[in-house]
């Protein structure tokens, strides 16, 4: 399977970006294309040999829309598009000011106040309407020709018909037979002329688009930063010497160096050297981190101070930041249920207004006559706007989305941000989540040998393991300074426990119960669990016989309390936890979690998932991707604290990769003001076409005014959207309120 990203320009309104989806998903061998109005971009996925990115690009262009690849370079080709509207613009506006001026002659001249007679002649204003439709008209007239031809008209039809009615009945009208002459006689009894209307027409359009695409780029601006901090170059270290070279050619394995305020460009394994590190731009926290020799370190995370080597452990397209960007261009490009409604609402909106200035015309022409017809039939085509419509989700989602992640919080698919803001039941899992999920090991009880024996056996076998309590045990045997022998035959059990062969022996660890499934014989007070300790427990057995357990203690999340507390004003909160019951009883009670259920297997915190649903629930299920990926992926949305854990950041819908509790919370809360702000947008734009349409049928507005409108329509919806980032993220209180 190949992904491929596709910068586009060109698009107008969903109409258009409706017709390159729809043409892409036709292509043989791609899997799923998707247009995202709000980024400009195509998102495209394929496999076999049948589709290519040539083939894609090719189609884009076929359409009538410019196409152009991003391969993570730092170029921004929606900055030529930007530049292309500011030029048009710019050329419109100096083009129509004669045409203005004979407008405002009309209004002014009782006033004494006179234009010159020149703007007036119908031959001079001809010429500059005939200038600014072939530049700035260009585009439109090129977009609607190619919508005509695949049978989906766009808001370019719209557009192209509106100032094609205007110009060619100015021109009929300044030079019918009777009138005869092309001078300043125009002011005392010339017939209207429109080409000021086309003036207004595309200053109004190209400076809506204009100021439409730059507020595009401001909300893809967080995206746009982690585009920009993937690294093209690396400093390898090969022998004693030093060389910069592409990032491709760097090979896994092979040593790097990152010096003081650089940025790591791959991740890997720090060899030699410690430095303060800023993460922020992974996690969202404005912090600095000691990073030292055996530790991970990630690109995209900047040296404040110090120089480090690294081993690299992975090609640039693979690093966790490549990953983060590649789940938000995703999140991007998909599309929640309400904008695929919106979306086919859209898909009639143009052909259903063409109709309308059709019967509008037919009905004033033979109600008043052919010369009144014109101003109602041209007010209905310009004042009607698709792309307000097109833009009230995509533009607030892709903001939504941009101000999770500049929190730390990775959403993988729009329809996931809708979901959670729904939400009314949230399942908690216990280590790793409401815990620091770095458990430490508290106690060991050998019998029949010595517990750093038992701690050694213990550990050589949980270090093929990724589980929490694994790596505690793990942890505890090298600060111990224990040499640990590979194990053999190893074989995981998720919820359960682990088995293999350490130094001959044939040894198990995990729960009481299932060690009792194994036919171990268990001591009476582990066996039924009832030692009344609060701490997370596993049971050694060698050779068939229980030979002690190590029990752990773990940390309470700082921010768990609050987080808890907040989201329980708007939901029902579960504990679903596979640790034991007292453990799991002592964390609930400390937090205020009412609902718990414990010693839960992984198929057993699904079936309650599946039971909250059946009753009406709306879960959103947050774990670390240890023992939960089931559970994940079966909620409404499935969030994974990542931290430090790769597992955990493929695992859910959302990625918490500060780890931060308060991030879950905090993502809710974004959530739900991006759909207030996608219903307030779509409020608006239906409520504007729904009064201005009737005003243009029945002549009440002028089509000077409509097509200000029309601009004016998108404008108010972006306008609104952007008022979504200038409202910032609360900052998370302890007291929860």
């Amino acid at each position: 399977m190949r992904n491929l990203q596709v910068q586009i320009t060109g698009m107008t309104c969903s109409a258009c970006s409706a017709r390159i989806e729809k043409s892409l998903n036709k292509l043989e061998g791609v899997k799923t294309a998707s247009v995202s109005l709000a980024t400009s971009q195509a998102s495209v996925q394929w496999e076999g040999a049948t589709a290519s990115e040539e083939l894609v690009v090719e189609r884009i262009r076929k359409l009538g829309y410019g196409a152009e690849i991003l391969r993570g370079d730092g170029r921004n080709p929606a900055e030529l598009e930007t530049r292309a509207y500011r030029n048009r613009f710019i050329a419109s506006a100096l083009l129509s000011i004669p045409l203005f001026a004979a407008m405002a002659g009309h209004f002014l001249e009782p006033y004494g106040i006179h234009t010159p007679e020149l703007f007036q002649v119908p031959l001079i204003q001809m010429i500059l309407a005939s200038v600014l439709l072939l530049y700035a008209g260009f585009p439109f007239y090129l977009g609607a020709y190619h919508a005509l031809k695949q049978g989906m008209p766009n808001m370019d039809v719209l557009i192209a018909m509106s100032t094609a009615v205007a110009y060619f009945y100015s021109h009929y009208q300044a030079f019918k037979p009777g009138i005869g002459r092309m001078d300043a006689h125009v002011l005392h009894g010339h017939p209207p002329l429109y080409f000021d209307s086309i003036a207004m027409i595309l200053v109004s359009v190209t400076l809506g688009k204009w100021l439409e695409s730059i507020a595009k780029g401001n909300a893809a601006r967080s995206l746009t930063s982690l585009r920009e901090r993937r690294a093209q170059v690396v400093r390898v270290v090969r022998g004693s010497g030093r060389s910069t070279i592409p990032i491709g050619e760097l090979a896994p394995g092979e040593r790097f160096e990152v010096l003081s305020s650089e940025w790591v460009p791959l991740d890997g394994v720090i060899l030699e050297g410690t430095a303060e590190a800023d993460e922020s731009l992974l996690t969202g926290e404005e912090s600095v981190a000691v990073k030292r020799a055996g530790e991970r370190v990630y690109a995209g995370t900047r040296l404040v101070s110090g120089r480090l080597q690294v081993q690299s452990d992975d090609r640039g397209s693979e690093s966790r930041l490549s990953r983060m960007i590649a789940f938000v261009e995703n999140a991007q490009h998909s599309k929640p249920k309400i904008e695929r409604k919106v979306d086919r609402v859209a898909a009639f909106f143009v052909p259903s207004i063409i109709a309308l200035s059709m019967l509008t015309f037919a009905g004033w022409w033979f109600r008043a006559s052919p010369t009144e017809a014109v101003d109602p039939a041209m007010a209905v085509l310009l004042v009607a706007c698709p792309c307000a419509l097109g833009l009230a989700t995509p533009i607030s989602m892709l903001i939504g989305s941009s101000l999770a992640l500049r929190s730390g919080i990775v959403v993988k698919e729009a329809s996931k941000l809708e979901a959670l803001s729904q939400a009314n039941v949230f399942v908690f899992d216990k280590t790793g989540t409401l815990t620091i999920g770095k458990p430490a090991v508290s106690d060991i009880e050998a019998s029949l040998l010595p517990p750093m024996t038992l701690l050694r056996l213990a550990a050589a076998l949980e270090q093929a393991s990724d589980h929490p309590l694994a790596q505690a045990v793990v942890r505890e045997a090298r600060a111990r300074r224990l040499l640990l022998a590979p194990a053999k035959e190893v074989s995981e059990y998720p919820g359960r426990g682990i088995t293999g062969i350490v130094e001959g022996k044939r040894v198990v660890l995990g729960r009481a119960a299932w060690l009792s499934e194994q036919g171990i014989a268990m001591p009476l007070s582990t066996s039924a669990g009832s030692d009344g300790s609060p701490h997370s427990v596993l049971h050694f057995a060698m050779d068939g016989k229980w030979r002690g357990t190590i029990r752990f203690r773990d940390q309470v999340r700082d921010d768990a309390g609050a987080a808890i507390a907040e989201l329980a004003r708007y939901g029902e909160i579960w504990m679903a936890s596979g640790d034991r019951g007292e453990a799991a009883a002592k964390i609930a009670a400390k937090l205020g979690i009412l609902n718990v259920r414990a010693e839960l297997l992984p198929e057993q915190k699904l079936e309650l998932l599946l039971e909250l649903q059946k009753t009406g629930g709306r879960v959103v299920m947050i774990g670390d991707g240890a023992n939960d990926s089931a559970a994940l992926a079966a909620a409404d949305v499935g969030i994974s604290m990542a931290g430090g854990n790769e597992a955990a950041l493929q695992a859910g819908d959302v990625v918490i990769s500060a780890g931060k509790l308060s991030r879950v919370s905090e993502g809710y809360r974004i959530a739900r003001r991006t759909m207030r702000n996608v219903k307030q947008n779509l409020t608006l734009a239906l409520l504007y076409n729904a009064v201005m349409i009737p005003l243009a049928v029945f002549g009440l507005l002028d089509p000077r005014v409509a097509c200000i409108g029309m601009a004016s329509s998108s404008l108010m919806v972006v306008g609104n959207s952007l008022r979504l980032a200038r409202r910032t993220t609360p900052a998370f209180r302890g007291n929860g309120s």
